[in-house]
């Protein structure tokens, strides 16, 4: 008896020992590889042998064991041990874990998808976490972060966000006279007069998008000359910088005669024609609020000239002016290829028109047979609308070459779905002839969409 109960012991040592040398193994490997990475990533979108590692450390911890791994020195190893921890719905004193990783600033290789960034670990710990914190610890850690001037994105959001109080200016403005830029922006939200010096000095950085994004807490005419002669240095650029974007913004809250007169200049011959568009779209984002009427003629002279107009700047300027408006829209359908980042417009064109009962027909057969894909959409979900059968016959041209399966597979359903035998004897060839031509995928549906009306 003694000898079978030695022998069961010896055993289950060997299988425990066994077990540490294993999980020992995995997670070497996992240091080695030195990647945090998703379920899936690549173009493939296939489970990388990290994560595969990952679940068997996840599956096969104990609760004790994750949280030994939490302090691995492996920046990657505790970021799993922590995903593991909250996956597995442990309960840990979350609080003191999330506080704890304000002094992570490790910073390691993370992939999502194709994405792969750099992170600091105790960003990912605080973004893993932030739903099963409490309020009380979020308070305290955004003291922390201003405290102790913190590397962490979280401390760059903070800075940025609309959070204000007291004790938040006393920390911020002393990071500020410290040097930090973000510090220095974030002073502007709190409108101190004496502060101004200190947020006007961002005026004097090579790029200026953190005094743009700025200037609308300190705007006044005193900046006026200064925002004239910034225009006037960026319309002849070669190259676009995102920093127009705040630029543009803050210039239209002047909203006077100043301002239109200097969002005028960009139609103006010294702009680089290769970057007006840059500057045009910067602009239609910063006017898409201004619903008033008071920038409907720059609007107006973006969409009819340029082809550039936001969805809700569209709306405001069809109550404010339909003929114009609905002239603008025919124009956008004639040139659909300038809105294949339009956010549906070309629908509202369309539907507006159509409600408006204008022929656009004859616009629909000449453009269907050579819309880009990109647009074909919102001319396709309007096509119901036709009663005659010429927008049909466009859409049969379309499909005589169209090799885009998502946009090839809807023309053959909407075509055998008139059933008319002239054309479902035109779209039967068309299978026939291309079908060695398309991708599996596209002659696989390309022949179930047969098969559903009956043509083979």
């Amino acid at each position: 008896m003694r000898k079978i109960v030695f022998s069961i012991l010896l055993f289950l040592v060997f299988a425990v020992c066994h077990a540490d040398d294993s999980l020992d193994s995995v997670l070497n490997k996992m240091r080695e590889i030195n990647c945090y990475m998703g379920s899936a990533v690549y173009e493939s979108a296939e489970k990388p042998e990290q994560y595969s590692l990952y679940e068997i450390v996840r599956d096969s911890c104990t609760k004790a064991e994750l949280e030994k791994l939490l302090r691995d020195k492996n920046g990657v190893v505790r970021s799993y041990a922590l995903q593991a921890l909250v996956e597995r719905n442990e309960k840990l004193d979350w609080d003191k874990i999330a506080l704890g990783s304000l002094s992570d600033t490790e910073s390691i290789e993370t992939m999502f998808g194709c994405i792969v960034f750099t992170e600091r670990v105790g960003d990912i710990f605080l973004d893993m976490i932030e739903n099963l914190i409490s309020q009380e610890a979020k308070d305290k850690i955004d003291i922390q972060l201003l405290e102790t001037q913190s590397p962490l994105l979280h401390a760059y959001k903070l800075l940025h966000s609309d959070k204000k109080s007291q004790g938040f200016y006393e920390l911020t403005r002393k990071w500020a006279l410290a040097g930090n830029e973000n510090a220095i922006f974030s002073l502007a939200k709190y409108q101190n007069k004496e502060d101004y010096p200190l947020v006007l000095s961002l005026n004097n950085k090579e790029r200026k998008y953190l005094f743009f994004k700025a200037c609308p807490y300190i705007l006044n005419d005193s900046l006026k000359p200064f925002f004239a002669e910034y225009m006037n240095s960026i319309l002849p650029s070669k190259y676009f910088h995102n920093e127009w974007k705040e630029f543009y913004k803050s210039l239209a809250m002047f909203k006077d005669d100043f301002s239109k007169k200097e969002l005028r200049k960009v139609f103006s011959s010294r702009t680089n024609r290769n970057i007006r568009k840059y500057h045009l779209g910067f602009i239609a984002e910063a006017l898409e609020t201004y619903t008033d009427g008071f920038y409907d003629d720059i609007l107006f002279e973006m969409w009819e000239k340029y082809h550039v107009v936001k969805l809700d700047s569209a709306k405001n300027l069809l109550e404010h002016d339909k003929k114009r408006a609905l002239d603008c829209m025919v124009s956008a359908l004639k040139n659909s290829d300038e809105y294949i980042h339009g956010s549906g417009i070309l629908s509202f064109c369309i539907e507006n028109l159509l409600d408006e009962n204008y022929d656009v027909g004859k616009i629909f057969v000449k453009e269907l047979p050579e819309l880009s894909g990109f647009v074909f959409d919102e001319f396709f979900e309007q096509i119901e609308r036709f009663e005659d059968d010429s927008v049909d016959k466009a859409l049969l041209k379309r499909l005589r070459k169209e090799k885009n399966g998502y946009v090839a597979i809807p023309i053959y359903d909407y075509l055998l779905s008139k059933k008319n035998p002239s054309f479902n004897k035109n779209v039967l060839e068309i299978y026939n002839k291309n079908k060695s031509r398309y991708m599996d995928w596209v002659e696989k549906d390309a022949r179930k969409t047969l098969e559903k009306w009956n043509l083979l």
